[in-house]
């Protein structure tokens, strides 16, 4: 097989380029990101891994304290602590990778689930 020349190469990828930027698709020309997204998704994302953490160091404390006899946090905060910081680390894989509104509404679901798993188990 021949390879193609490079005036049809170039037409093709011009072609390409045209159809992707008319359907929005993935492969559309992305703007780059601001200041302000990258900081509000690194917050976000710190929030999330530390809700992830903190949910690892209540497991050890309610190991500890069945372990001496206690009741401790209990198994459905330390269950739903998991539960919260997994949904947010979805949402934040999704703010990650988007840079759209579905990334800034993920970006803001991170930042609910966290705070809202940190206010309601830890405040009320």
């Amino acid at each position: 097989m021949r390879p193609p020349l490079p005036e049809q190469e170039a037409e093709e990828l011009r072609a390409w380029r045209d159809h992707a930027a008319r359907s929005g698709g993935r492969h559309a020309r992305r703007s780059r990101p601001t200041r302000s997204g990258t900081a509000a998704r690194g917050v976000s994302g710190a929030l999330a891994t530390g809700l992830l953490v903190l949910s690892l160091f209540l497991v050890g404390v309610q190991y500890w304290a069945t372990s001496i006899g206690q009741q401790g946090p209990g198994v459905g905060v330390v269950v739903g602590h998991f539960v919260a910081s997994a949904l947010a680390l979805v949402l934040q894989a999704v703010a990650d990778r988007r840079r759209d509104l579905t990334g800034g509404l993920a970006t803001a679901g991170a930042y609910v689930v966290a705070l809202g798993a940190l206010w309601f188990w830890w405040w009320v």
